[in-house]
């Protein structure tokens, strides 16, 4: 029988609270018998000895996660999370010796279940906003989370499959290069909507420039009819043209993922939170350089 999303919901908190109690012993029975973490496949036991013996070395034993968002698809049986983490490095990270001061990451990701357990989940982390974390000690950082924001307040709300309408004719207009004329249909705000603390029509502005012939696919979609929010899984395929984000102009495309929250209001996108894994792109083009930072 399908778990409820306020099962869901529990399986996430439940793993949140063994790592923040330190009862990484109690990590795999919140996994269902196979768990699939970015491709690479664990029995419950096998990744709990994971993030004792990787993730929690190499991030301290100073963890604390903190939930950020969870958006449920009942009928899926998955659900969308954003959390963010604060620790102390002991180890060298990110090619930056430990600075001896509280790191704040923001992961997001798709977790699906099994008989209300976890049994496969996509991964995604800002590495970039670590390493100028790690390059500036002494800079103030704050993550930019999607609980900060209240949700507005909707005269009609929409349903969840108008909502994920909204959200793929988006993308499809993007993919058509349609954005000149198409933008203001689907973006409240068209020069002042923020993606994080950026301006979103510059980070696709300047991301096209550098990747012409970049195309994105909706891999997984979990559309909210409380919050009007939607939580989007992209794959993202191109080939640079001009060095970008560090990535080098070798006449191969990349591939790359995004985890991206939409705030939608009156049919429109307001808000955005996301951000792109160039690190998994960076990988593809120096594999001997780039290490990946373990996620949770």
């Amino acid at each position: 029988m399908p778990a409820t999303a306020s099962e869901l919901v529990a399986t996430i908190r439940g793993w949140i609270q063994c790592v923040n109690e330190k009862r990484l012993g109690d990590l795999p029975k919140y996994l269902h018998s196979t768990y699939n973490q970015n491709g690479t496949e664990y029995t419950p036991e096998s990744w709990a000895t994971h993030v004792k013996e990787h993730v929690a070395l190499l991030m301290g034993e100073d963890i604390t996660i903190n939930e950020d968002n969870i958006l449920v698809d009942e009928n899926s049986q998955c659900a969308s999370f954003s959390i963010w983490v604060k620790f102390k490095p002991e180890m060298p990270l990110l090619g930056y010796l430990p600075k001896g001061h509280d790191i704040y990451l923001v992961e997001r990701g798709i977790a699906w279940f099994t008989d209300g357990k976890l049994s496969k989940t996509l991964l995604a982390v800002n590495s970039d906003e670590i390493r100028k974390q790690l390059a500036e000690p002494d800079a103030d950082f704050a993550p930019n989370l999607i609980s900060e924001e209240p949700v507005p307040k909707m005269e009609t709300p929409l349903s969840r499959e108008k909502l994920a309408e909204i959200l793929t004719a988006y993308v499809d207009s993007f993919n058509a290069r349609r954005t000149k004329t198409d933008y203001v249909k689907y973006v409240h705000r068209p020069e002042e909507i923020l993606n994080n603390k950026t301006l979103a029509r510059r980070i696709m502005d300047d991301t096209v420039t550098a990747i012409p012939d970049l195309q994105v696919q909706i891999h997984t979609l979990i559309a909210d009819e409380e919050s009007q929010r939607v939580a989007v899984w992209l794959k993202f395929t191109g080939t640079p043209v001009k060095e970008y984000a560090g990535l080098v102009v070798d006449g191969r495309p990349v591939q790359f993922t995004e985890h991206a929250t939409y705030q939608i209001v009156d049919g429109k996108i307001q808000r955005i939170w996301g951000f792109m894994d160039w690190d998994e792109a960076r990988q593809q083009q120096r594999p001997a350089e780039q290490k990946p930072l373990p996620v949770l």
